[in-house]
């Protein structure tokens, strides 16, 4: 394993848990009360957060191994 894969799972958890705290506070101040609301809002912003982790998994496989012997 090579340092932007380690680093790379890293940051796949802190952005993610960070994105989920900051959707779900969003959430509770400013979408109204209403189920409706909330069944289009989760299910959008539960699929937004795949493209940047996309961009970050092919950004972690551009890490060379090493040849091997």
């Amino acid at each position: 394993m090579r340092w932007r894969t380690a680093l790379g799972g890293v940051i796949m958890i802190l952005g993610l848990l960070a994105y989920i705290a900051g959707t779900v506070t969003f959430a509770n101040l400013l979408l109204p009360q209403h189920w409706l609301a909330e069944i289009l809002f989760y299910p959008i912003t539960g699929f937004i957060w795949i493209f940047p982790a996309i961009w970050l998994i092919g950004w972690t496989k551009k890490d060379k191994e090493p040849p091997a012997r």
